[in-house]
């Protein structure tokens, strides 16, 4: 599960993609109200590795690690 807050109402997109750049999971989470969201993440059938996952609210970028054991 990620978990992040905006200070504002915004369209949100989640994409996570792996460490050769290949999209593995693409949510348009559409507009969210400001305040604290999660995503769920079934990571089930992923590889053991790092992975960048980016939130993208109406064009403004956040990119992080994520690691899957």
């Amino acid at each position: 599960m990620v978990r992040f807050e905006l200070g504002q109402a915004r369209d949100v997109t989640f994409v996570v993609r792996d460490a050769m750049g290949r999209t593995v999971q693409e949510d348009a989470l559409g507009m969210l109200a400001a305040g604290i969201h999660t995503v769920d993440l079934n990571v089930s059938g992923w590889s053991s590795g790092v992975y960048t996952y980016t939130l993208v609210a109406d064009g403004l970028r956040s990119t992080k690690k994520l690691t899957v054991k």
